[in-house]
């Protein structure tokens, strides 16, 4: 959630000012947790933990569904009985699925944290070319910085 959080401050900080960001935090967790995930058997959160899709926006909502008389008691009941048999089916999926990923999740802490995870070598040779990456303070910075640079030497010490 950190991440996608952090990619999506990203993306708006090309667009707003950096200082105001935090404004976008609420439409940032909505879009979140009103999406579909893989891990939830393609499920929304919103969808799981109330048993309902979400309801959009006035403007969006006037445009889909027609009108249910929420006041009948008989559709009361069938929206009920409608959700209840949904959920007899897609909550096992979704558990199933968490759970794998929860697994998957588990294989990868073990095996980076464990010691048998050995990062990729790069190889570099004299002419090569290379980008060099700058480390930023703020990871929210969208400024480029791409240099480009091409190796004139390799010493003992594997410094390029």
């Amino acid at each position: 959630m950190v991440q996608t959080c952090k990619k999506g401050l990203r993306k708006i900080c090309l667009t707003w000012n950096k200082e105001d960001s935090d404004l976008a935090l609420l439409d940032i967790a909505m879009g979140y947790k009103m999406s579909k995930h893989a891990s939830l058997s393609h499920f929304a959160p919103y969808f799981l933990l109330f048993k309902r899709h979400p309801i959009p926006p006035f403007s969006i909502a006037t445009q889909m569904d027609q009108v249910v008389d929420l006041d009948s008691l008989t559709t009361w009941v069938r929206v009920i009985i409608k959700r209840a048999t949904l959920f007899r089916k897609v909550m096992p999926m979704a558990i199933e699925n968490l759970s794998i990923a929860q697994h998957q999740d588990t294989l990868w802490y073990v095996n980076t944290r464990g010691g048998s995870y050995k990062p990729k070598v790069r190889q570099f040779d004299v002419h090569d070319f290379m980008y060099l990456q700058h480390q930023l303070n703020d990871t929210l910075d969208t400024s480029s910085r791409c240099t480009i640079l091409r190796i004139k030497s390799i010493k003992p010490s594997s410094v390029l």
